[in-house]
């Protein structure tokens, strides 16, 4: 372990938020206590999130570390727990607590958690009320609660927040000693490392409560909690995706391939369509060629060849809409028809027509509901799908109607739920 140089050794943790992060940086310049480090540990933002850390580089007291992380590598560990992890060894402090770049603390918040560890010799570990406010992307209070704390807690997971915790440098040692690391960065605890954390933390001691509130978090769509939330293991083939970059995805048989803005617009895909995930997910999809003119035709979309006759396109069939009719009844909009011309549409072989009474397979990625269950078709295969799940992945949109005799006709297959939260 270090030498200990100073107070307080406060780990901050970003990751392409640069503007809540001056403000959790800005938290720990107020501070009324100036005896701390600060350990900004990037891992791998954008350019504007770095710019926003070297212009406080200047305060002798902050220190950077960027990751520069390939985005490969991305899924490979909890990436906040991994930078801790390597903080750790390189901080001074007496004491050390955690701050994440959305997340403020309040002026006199190391002061306050000092002081009553300092008064209570036999604690280690201290935590504090938050104020929790859930904003939109303008940063408008959508609504605000507060994570009370009140009781001494043997069991401190899930219940006390990444950015309300200190505890004493030694307590790391015992933890080392027993488990091997500091955080446990294992890729499964994304949603919940602090949790996990604590866990650990509380072999050893309970967390003790400061009722005041020390610290404000911001949640915001791009947060990870908000990012995982309601989010399969495994996502389904179509779906539209995006990380913190602006690149679009569709997942197909397992990989990420690139729809640039021009195909986006050339095969009628619906911005309203596209879901955020958190990049650790998005980088475990291998990238695959990107869709263009000269590529295979994406699945899931309806064709119209220069005869005139309308395909709606699967994995490996192209499937005839013989009835406009036809187009209501299976939920397709016209608007989306894509004019198709040259041999691109003839290199796929020819399925069973859509017809009106299911007698013929069911359509892949279409969603079925049958009274409050839902179902989604998947190579021949119906997944009954969470309702959460569904809407999580922007497919809750107008399901398509079906009788409970038409269901027993196919075979059922594993249900897909919320993996994380």
């Amino acid at each position: 372990m270090s030498f200990i140089e100073t107070k307080v050794s406060v780990i901050l943790t970003s990751y392409n938020k640069p503007k809540l992060l001056e403000k959790a940086i800005e938290s720990v310049l107020k501070q009324t206590m100036p005896d701390w480090e600060l350990w900004i540990m990037d891992d791998h933002s954008n350019a504007e999130t770095v710019q926003t850390i070297e212009r406080h580089l200047e305060d002798p007291r902050i220190q950077y570390r960027n990751s520069e992380i390939e985005d490969k590598e991305r899924h490979q560990s909890t990436r906040y727990a991994t930078m801790i992890n390597k903080a750790i060894p390189l901080s001074k402090g007496r004491y050390l607590t955690y701050l994440t770049d959305d997340t403020v603390y309040a002026p006199d918040r190391l002061e306050e958690m000092v002081a009553y560890l300092e008064k209570n010799a036999g604690i280690d570990i201290v935590y504090s009320a938050q104020q929790v406010k859930v904003v939109n992307e303008q940063m408008v209070c959508l609504k605000e609660y507060t994570r009370e704390a009140n009781v001494i807690l043997v069991q401190a997971a899930d219940k006390v927040d990444h950015c309300s915790v200190m505890h004493r440098r030694e307590i790391l040692q015992q933890v080392w000693e027993q488990f091997g690391s500091y955080w446990d960065d294992d890729p499964q605890h994304w949603c919940r490392g602090d949790a996990v954390f604590w866990k650990r933390l509380n072999t050893f001691q309970s967390f003790h409560p400061l009722s005041k509130v020390l610290d404000i978090t911001y949640k915001t769509s791009q947060s990870v909690q908000s990012l995982f939330r309601h989010l399969p293991a495994a996502l389904p083939n179509g779906i539209l995706v995006k990380g913190t970059s602006e690149k679009v995805y569709l997942l197909n048989n397992g990989q990420r391939r690139l729809i640039n803005p021009a195909m986006f617009s050339f095969y009628k895909y619906d911005p309203n369509k596209i879901v955020n995930i958190p990049d650790p997910l998005l980088y475990r999809y291998e990238e695959g060629i990107p869709f263009d003119k000269a590529s295979s035709l994406p699945p899931y979309r309806l064709f119209q060849d220069k005869d005139g006759d309308v395909f709606y396109l699967e994995q490996k069939q192209r499937r005839r809409i013989t009835n406009p009719l036809l187009l209501m009844k299976n939920r397709f909009n016209r608007q989306e028809i894509i004019q198709i011309e040259g041999e691109r549409l003839r290199e796929v072989p020819i399925g069973p027509n859509v017809d009106s009474h299911f007698s013929e397979p069911l359509l892949e990625n279409k969603v079925y509901k049958n009274y409050t269950q839902y179902w989604l078709m998947s190579e021949c295969v119906l997944l009954p799908i969470d309702k959460k799940v569904l809407q999580r992945l922007k497919l809750d949109h107008d399901p398509i109607a079906i009788p409970s005799n038409k269901i027993k006709k196919w075979k059922i297959g594993p249900p897909i739920v919320s993996g994380y939260l």
